[in-house]
């Protein structure tokens, strides 16, 4: 990618038909283009001659547009291909930016995200596309995920008629679902063995996952994620920054005199991330470690257990980011995974 000089922005708003396109011409705000294409290799054709026809320069243009995983991959794609300049933000961020909006429809969406890249053209973060094993390890991830609820979803409704004490029902729930709980589990161990055989294939994965369950308390899926969201560790450039992203930075909320509450963490966060970590304090404080000395003694002192968790959660995110930087394995003892 060369280093010329960014002069036009595009917002893309993108659905599973067709992306709505927002182009922000010579760094004129008020010198705006509007079009709407097909979410299709044709599409995409289309595109690439419409703004050759209005003499946009790859090379000095920024397309921006909302993470929304599949829908935006072939467009994407296409971008990588040709060395553009992708800026991939979370439409959270983009929203909130804008303050309030009195009407919504995907070509004002388009250019909101056109003028969001605009305004906020000094601090670009330009997208850099995951390797084709770490798009396998999240899909299969999402895949598993879906498989786990699946089973939940016949399994927990069972357990509950057995709590109460209808085991008759039960067992006739049982006896109707047992080929379809099997069958889940099934590919439940195949998913789970194709997942090892990636991260084995993979010398950078290998290293990079040998690294992060290093850390106490971090399991094998909880280290997975942490490769895939965080693109190998190339989207964030520090633990404060990664720490923000999984919701577990506490941050301070006063106002003049009056408003002044304890810090707390925001909603704004990787709900999937959040899980894996809180599960991963829970497991790191039920062995011998310096972390349940700091949770006992924290305990002792009559600090909050959320707030003592969320400590433990911010600590092992600086300790994960801390051995990757480093290249080396953490050094602590045996504990127990989650």
């Amino acid at each position: 990618m060369t280093n010329a000089v960014v002069k036009n922005f595009i917002g893309i708003d993108i659905s599973k038909l067709t992306f709505d396109l927002t182009l922000i011409l010579d760094l004129n705000k008020d010198k705006i283009l509007y079009k709407v294409f097909s979410n299709s290799s044709q599409g995409i054709k289309e595109m690439k001659q419409w703004l050759k026809a209005n003499m946009v320069n790859f090379e000095e243009t920024v397309f921006c547009m909302e993470h929304t995983g599949i829908y935006c991959r072939l467009l994407v794609d296409f971008l990588n291909k040709h060395d553009c300049k992708t800026w991939l933000e979370m439409p959270v961020v983009i929203k909130r930016s804008m303050g309030l909006q009195r009407g919504k429809n995907d070509k004002i969406d388009s250019k909101n995200i056109a003028l969001y890249a605009y305004k906020n053209r000094e601090d670009i973060n330009l997208w850099q596309a995951p390797r084709k094993e770490v798009l396998k390890l999240k899909e299969l991830m999402t895949l598993r995920e879906r498989l786990i609820r699946s089973k939940k979803s016949l399994t927990v409704p069972i357990d509950e008629l057995r709590s109460i004490g209808d085991k008759e029902t039960a067992n006739m729930l049982m006896s109707r679902t047992k080929a379809a709980i099997s069958g889940i589990e099934k590919s439940l161990k195949e998913v789970d063995k194709q997942l090892d055989e990636i991260i084995e294939g993979d010398v950078r994965l290998r290293e990079l996952f040998k690294l992060i369950k290093s850390v106490p308390g971090v399991g094998k899926v909880t280290a997975i994620n942490l490769l895939c969201f965080t693109n190998e560790f190339t989207l964030y450039k520090n633990a404060k920054q990664l720490a923000c992203y999984c919701g577990v930075a506490p941050f301070d909320h006063t106002s003049g005199t009056s408003v002044k509450t304890k810090p707390r963490v925001s909603h704004m966060a990787n709900k999937t991330l959040k899980t894996n970590l809180s599960l991963c304090a829970c497991s790191v404080i039920k062995g011998k470690n310096e972390l349940k000395d700091y949770y006992d003694r924290k305990v002792a002192e009559g600090k909050n257990k959320m707030s003592i968790n969320n400590a433990i959660r911010n600590k092992i995110i600086h300790r994960v980011v801390a051995v990757i930087k480093r290249g080396t394995p953490y050094v602590g003892s045996d504990i127990i995974a989650a």
